[in-house]
C-alpha cells in the first residue's frame, strides 16, 4: 500500500466513525406533527326582540367562546352597537361599543347586561330564547330570537370543526395579543358523521379565519368561503368552494375566483364585487358576474383627484367609487343634475385636500348623469389633464393646463398653474 494512503487511512477512519455515530443518533429522532385540536365554527344572523323592542343580532361560536353584536331598530352607526361575549353554555356579557368616544381617547365603557340563552350546539339554532338581566339584576326581560335566513333557498345545516393550532375557550384566546390561528382543514359533519374535509392554510385572528357559508355562484346552493390571513392592507385573499350538486361535495372554485381579494357575494344582484386599495391613495371596486359557467370581471371603478375650485382656492376633491345594487357607484361626483352642476357632497378642507399640482397622474375631471338605482353609471362628459407651455419670470415652461369644476359659480373653467412655475412647471413637457 503506497505510504500516502497509508497516512490517510487513520483520518478516513475517524470519519467514518464519525457518521456511523450521526446516523445512529438520527435514528432516535423521531419527528412529530404539531397538535390539532378541533374547533366548531358557525355565524349566524338573528332578528327578534328584547323587552318588547325590536333588535338585530349576530353571534359566532368559535370552539368554547361565542361572540356577536346587536343593535336596536332602527340600527344606525350614530346609536351604535353592542358587544356580547361569553361561553356556549349561553351566559353572554354585553358591552356599548362607541367608537367615537374610544377615538376621543375617553375609558372604555363597561358591561352593561347579561343574556341566558341556554346551551348553544354545534349547529347555529333557527331560535333562540332566553333571559337579559342588568349587572345588579333588577331588571329582567325576555329574549326572543329567530335565525334570518339566508339570502339563497337551500340553507347550510352542516356542522364545520376546524383543524386549529390550539383550542378557543374563552375571549382570551382571541385577544388582539394572541397567539395567530392557524387552521389547516375544515371538516364538514352531518348528523354527527364526517362528510368532507377541505385542506386550507389560514393564518390570522379569530374572525380573519373563521369560514363562512355563502352562495358564490348564485345557483341557491350553500358555498363555503374563508379569509386566508389578513394583510397590511385591506385586500384579503380567500379561498372559496362551490357545492356541486351531483356529487353532493364541496370544490375549489375556479382560479379567477380564488383571485378576487375580500369577495363579497351579492345574491340578490347575481354579483360578486371586490373592495380594494393599493397603497395610500388608490382605491377601487371590481365587479364580477357568471357569463355561461364562467367568472368575467363586467365593472370596475378608480378613484381620481377631482379638481375644483371654491371662494377662489384650488382644491383636489379625492372621488372614491363604491358599489350598490350590482354597479359602481360615485357618491361625491360631480353630477349634471336639472338644475346644473354640482357635487355629491359639498366641498370642504376635510376631504378636499389634495395638491392638484403634485397629483396630476390621477387628476381628471368627469361630469356623470343622475345614476338610477341598479343602473351602471354613464358619463356626460371627460376632461383629461394636460400641460400648455407658457411664460414665466424663468422663461418658457410646460404648466398644467387643466380643467376645474368652480363650485360657486357651478360651471367649468380652464386654468393653468403658472403661478408657482418654479415647482409646477418644466422646461420639457412631461
Amino acid at each position: 500500500m503506497p505510504l500516502r494512503i497509508l497516512n490517510l487511512l487513520p483520518r478516513f477512519l475517524c470519519l467514518l466513525a464519525f457518521t456511523g455515530a450521526i446516523a445512529a443518533q438520527a435514528e432516535d429522532i423521531v419527528v412529530s406533527n404539531p397538535p390539532t385540536f378541533s374547533v366548531t365554527s358557525w355565524t349566524a344572523r338573528y332578528e327578534g326582540q328584547i323587552a318588547g323592542k325590536n333588535v338585530k343580532v349576530k353571534l359566532s361560536r368559535l370552539g368554547d367562546w361565542v361572540s356577536g353584536q346587536y343593535c336596536y331598530l332602527p340600527c344606525s352607526p350614530q346609536i351604535g352597537r353592542i358587544e356580547l361575549s361569553g361561553q356556549i353554555m349561553g351566559q353572554l356579557t354585553e358591552t356599548p361599543f362607541d367608537l367615537a368616544n374610544l377615538a376621543k381617547g375617553r375609558s372604555a365603557p363597561k358591561p352593561s347586561g347579561r343574556w341566558q340563552l341556554g346551551a348553544l350546539p354545534g349547529v347555529a339554532p333557527q331560535q333562540l330564547g332566553g333571559q337579559w338581566s342588568s349587572m345588579d339584576g333588577k331588571r329582567r326581560w325576555p329574549i326572543q330570537l329567530q335565525r334570518k335566513p339566508d339570502a339563497w333557498p337551500h340553507e347550510a345545516e352542516a356542522e364545520l370543526h376546524l383543524s386549529a393550532n390550539r383550542y378557543i375557550r374563552t375571549a382570551k384566546d382571541c385577544a388582539a395579543d394572541s397567539e395567530p390561528l392557524q387552521i389547516s382543514a375544515i371538516r364538514i359533519y352531518e348528523q354527527g358523521r364526517l362528510r368532507q374535509t377541505l385542506d386550507t392554510a389560514a393564518y390570522g385572528s379569530c374572525s380573519i379565519v373563521q369560514p363562512q357559508w355563502v352562495d358564490a355562484n348564485f345557483d341557491g346552493l350553500p358555498d363555503l368561503s374563508q379569509s386566508l390571513e389578513l394583510p397590511a392592507g385591506p385586500n384579503i385573499r380567500h379561498s372559496t368552494w362551490l357545492f356541486n350538486a351531483a356529487s353532493k361535495r364541496w370544490e375549489l372554485g375556479p382560479e379567477v375566483l380564488q383571485q378576487i381579494s375580500s369577495p363579497v357575494f351579492d345574491a340578490r344582484a347575481k354579483r360578486i364585487y371586490s373592495p380594494w386599495r393599493d397603497g395610500c391613495c388608490s382605491h377601487g371596486v371590481d365587479i364580477y358576474a357568471w357569463q355561461q359557467e364562467k367568472l368575467k370581471k363586467v365593472e370596475q371603478g378608480q378613484s381620481y383627484v377631482l379638481p375644483v375650485r371654491k371662494a377662489g382656492k384650488l382644491m383636489g376633491c379625492y372621488i372614491m367609487p363604491s358599489y350598490s345594487d350590482g354597479h359602481v357607484v360615485w357618491p361625491d361626483a360631480l353630477y349634471r343634475n336639472a338644475d346644473g352642476l354640482s357635487l355629491g357632497k359639498s366641498p370642504a378642507d376635510d376631504w378636499c385636500d389634495v395638491s392638484v399640482a403634485s397629483s396630476m397622474h390621477m387628476a381628471q375631471l368627469q361630469v356623470l348623469a343622475p345614476q338610477p338605482a341598479g343602473r351602471e353609471a354613464s358619463v356626460l362628459a371627460a376632461y383629461g389633464m394636460s400641460y400648455a407651455q407658457v411664460d414665466t419670470p424663468e422663461g418658457k415652461r410646460f404648466c398644467p393646463d387643466l380643467m376645474v369644476f368652480d363650485a360657486d359659480a357651478r360651471k367649468l373653467v380652464r386654468m393653468k398653474l403658472d403661478q408657482d412655475a418654479a415647482n409646477t412647471c418644466s422646461a420639457e413637457r412631461p
